[in-house]
């Protein structure tokens, strides 16, 4: 027997509002966010903190259209429409799938004030159709507890209150509300799985176990529940400051070596969930490191690069952090007036009469002689030397000032009549003697966002 809906029933789903904040609908149109927007216009009539939030992918050759027939839709029930389009074209390795859902939901996140609650219409069967998917991905318990009930989002939450019904009685309401929607014609082409779930094998599911989305939800909160446990115990094995948001991007290795191998996997996993390093490696390969990670030799590093970031050891310390940018590999000339930006951040020269400060800071100097014979900006390719005639070798000096390995190669170098004479955005015993006595112009270096985890320490404070 299907579960009825209607707007009572909705009410107790929903979270509680606080003052001044706005509920808003992710609405594309369709059956499942057209039953939700109009159940919650019958719930408060007049409501002036309830909105539509619509997102145009530019995807189907009617996306116009729809856009129309959503503001239309908004504008009989006296709801406020916003629409926002997106570039959801895939990136290297991305299905287009991950592609609409990646660009939608920033736009999500981007659309939240502080206690707005987005609210999306995804139903038990999307429940159950997700739990399926991931089974077959290999997923664990935080994979198979399916999409969960609310989660933050920007600065507001989000929030799934049609979880408890299945699709059949939104299908009800609808018809019975006499409402129009949009039919995507996508949906029905089965090369995509979640698709092929729906049409080929949900109704031989159904027809064996007539409740089985119901069934797949007791499920899902129960692994949800086993998954919520999981992360409490990764807190007690870290110590708490790896997991809550937003993370650091360090972890202790002998608080990790003392483990278990299950729970060192499990401490990771949770370190890289709270850091947004997602997607995941998989189970398999964060095994792996886990193991690595303490029978390795100390003077190894031990790494594990994937889409969603990179894991790395270095002595007593595993950092998690972000995709690296690769270092450039071609020189370029530095100019008063001339910003470069590469993958590593942006180099520009700066007037030392412009901040008197500058030397006392410690940044890299350039006296105009040299700048008028040129100066180029490279990355390093290894047996550097820093300083005039033979100077000083690189490497010990950033050894010296504890810069991480993963970090050296993208720290730009500065070169001046052929000779390597600082780093840019380090503090002055990287400079050559005497340099700062003429000094004319500053290096000033904003790095890349991947690379502030390592940075902390290591640079001027005034470059940063």
């Amino acid at each position: 027997m299907t579960r009825c809906f209607a707007p009572d029933g909705l009410a107790a789903a929903l979270p509680a509002q606080a003052d001044g904040s706005r509920r808003l609908v992710a609405y594309s149109g369709g059956l499942d966010s057209s039953v939700l927007l109009h159940a919650l216009a019958a719930l408060e009539p007049g409501a002036q903190r309830l909105g539509a939030l619509h997102v145009n992918h530019q995807l189907h050759p009617d996306a116009d259209r729809w856009q129309a027939h959503c503001a239309a839709a908004c504008r009989a029930l006296g709801v406020a429409f916003q629409s926002v389009t997106v570039d959801a074209r895939p990136r290297r390795r991305e299905s287009p799938e991950a592609a609409a859902r990646r660009a939608r939901y920033a736009a999500f996140a981007a659309a939240l004030q502080p206690g707005d609650t987005l609210l999306l219409a995804h139903h038990a069967d999307d429940q159950l159709e997700t739990l399926l998917l991931n089974l077959l991905r290999g997923s664990g318990s935080r994979g198979l507890a399916g999409m969960p009930v609310s989660r933050p989002l920007g600065d507001g939450r989000l929030h799934r209150p049609l979880l408890r019904w299945p699709r059949a009685a939104l299908q009800a309401y609808a018809r019975d509300a006499g409402l129009a929607w949009i039919e995507d014609p996508s949906n029905a082409a089965t090369t995509a799985d979640r698709n092929h779930l729906r049409h080929a094998v949900m109704p031989a599911l159904r027809e064996r176990w007539p409740d089985v989305a119901e069934r797949a939800g007791r499920a899902a909160a129960q692994l949800e529940e086993d998954a919520g446990l999981l992360a409490e115990l990764a807190g007690l094995d870290l110590g708490g400051a790896a997991i809550h948001p937003p993370g650091t991007a360090v972890l202790p290795m002998a608080r990790l070596a003392a483990l278990s191998p299950a729970r060192r996997s499990n401490a990771l996993r949770a370190a890289l969930r709270a850091r947004g390093l997602e997607p995941l490696p998989s189970g398999r390969r964060l095994r792996e490191f886990a193991r690595q990670l303490v029978e390795a030799r100390d003077d190894r590093g031990v790494e594990l690069q994937w889409a969603g970031g990179v894991l790395r050891r270095e002595g007593l310390r595993v950092w998690l952090l972000d995709a690296l940018p690769p270092p450039p590999q071609t020189p370029v000339s530095l100019r008063p007036g001339v910003d470069h930006a590469d993958a590593c951040g942006r180099v520009w020269l700066s007037p030392v009469a412009d901040a008197p400060g500058a030397a006392a800071e410690g940044a890299c100097l350039l006296s105009a002689a040299e700048l008028a014979a040129g100066v180029t900006l490279e990355y390093r390719r290894g047996g550097e030397r820093l300083g005039r005639g033979r100077g000083r070798r690189l490497t010990p000096l950033l050894q010296a000032r504890r810069v991480p390995g993963w970090l050296r190669p993208r720290l730009p170098l500065v070169r001046a009549a052929g000779q390597l004479v600082g780093v840019a955005g380090c503090h002055p015993r990287l400079n050559p003697p005497g340099l700062e006595d003429v000094a004319a112009w500053r290096v000033c270096w904003r790095p890349a966002p991947a690379l502030l985890p390592g940075l902390v320490g290591h640079v001027g404070e005034g470059d940063l």
